[in-house]
């Protein structure tokens, strides 16, 4: 009996060590894992932008609340020395680029390492096809037309379109700013500037020139950049923005991954952010700019949501230079 006992004793006590064993070793596995998941993303991030300074801060204020452990240095310039230094430094100490048209990124594509981000099925049908996975859409730019209905009526013009501007009542009453100014979208520009000519405007005029020019009666009508146009409007200025019945000169600026990239998952943070809802509405309500996100618009009186506006395709663009050319 007491070979029984101590038998029937020494059974639930392997069987315990052998519970306490397993558990110790997968506690020991799992621990690590679990450390390093949460483990706060760190390091640092290099950005090459052509964004205006506002933008890039508040794009980076917003991104460091986030994600405070990494420290994001700029390289700012136009464009063109943007994708200079980003060519120079690839591989070396990488990055992100942002801001430039979407020939930029075609022209330099093989510098870019393809990454879609998970926020591209929340952009508008048009972008949401990202083209190449090695740039992705960030900001959508638009040209409105700021209008001082006040001095339209005491002309008698009624301002709806692109067509409506060549008026002869409006001659020596429109002015425009470069789209350039606030927008890499070349088409944009190409086709506000060879409009502008046909109205006999020769030239482009610094852009607060043209908004205060608008608001006090001076001119009727301000070929403007939207944003510009949005700001002005909720200043209280008697204007307000149309959108040309047409449709309206319109395009993306882009962001991409250099291939290489030194902390290539912070670049992937990065552009994951800007892309995001939060970022995007920011942007809209801090910046007037429109956003890539269908779920993201201003909510503004006046101000057309992206759903509704109609784009401007080549075709018109040129048929419209064309036909005010003929009529001059």
């Amino acid at each position: 009996m007491a070979i029984r006992l101590k038998i029937w004793r020494e059974e639930p006590m392997k069987k315990n060590f052998i519970s306490i064993l397993l558990v110790t070793i997968l506690l020991t596995t799992l621990v690590p894992t679990v450390a390093l998941g949460s483990a706060p993303a760190s390091g640092k991030l290099m950005l090459y932008s052509s964004l205006p300074v506002t933008q890039l801060d508040l794009m980076i204020d917003m991104f460091n609340e986030k994600y405070p452990n990494i420290t994001v240095d700029v390289f700012s310039a136009d464009s063109a020395d943007v994708f200079a230094r980003a060519q120079a430094e690839a591989g070396v100490t990488g990055g992100l680029v942002l801001g430039g048209n979407l020939e930029s990124f075609r022209s330099a594509q093989n510098l870019f390492t393809a990454y879609t981000t998970s926020n591209a099925k929340n952009f508008h049908e048009q972008y949401a096809s990202v083209e190449n996975a090695a740039f992705t859409p960030i900001q959508l730019h638009v040209s409105a037309l700021l209008v001082n209905q006040a001095l339209a009526k005491e002309l008698g013009v009624k301002v709806m379109s692109w067509e409506s501007l060549k008026d002869e009542k409006l001659s020596g009453r429109v002015a425009y700013m470069n789209p350039a100014s606030s927008s890499p979208v070349s088409e944009q520009t190409s086709f506000v500037t060879n409009f502008a000519k046909t109205i006999n405007v020769a030239s482009p005029s610094a852009p607060s020139f043209v908004l205060n020019a608008v608001t006090a009666g001076q001119y009727a009508v301000g070929i403007v950049n939207e944003e510009k146009a949005i700001e002005r409007q909720l200043s209280g200025a008697n204007v307000d923005v149309v959108y040309a019945a047409e449709g309206v000169a319109m395009g993306a600026s882009h962001a991409g991954i250099l291939s290489g990239a030194q902390n290539e998952e912070n670049a992937k943070l990065f552009l994951d952010f800007i892309t995001g809802r939060e970022y995007q509405q920011a942007a809209a309500d801090i910046l007037h700019q429109r956003s890539v996100r269908r779920d993201v618009d201003f909510g503004l009186k006046g101000i057309a949501s992206t759903k509704n506006l109609k784009a401007l395709d080549f075709e018109s663009m040129a048929l419209l230079t064309r036909l005010q050319t003929a009529a001059r």
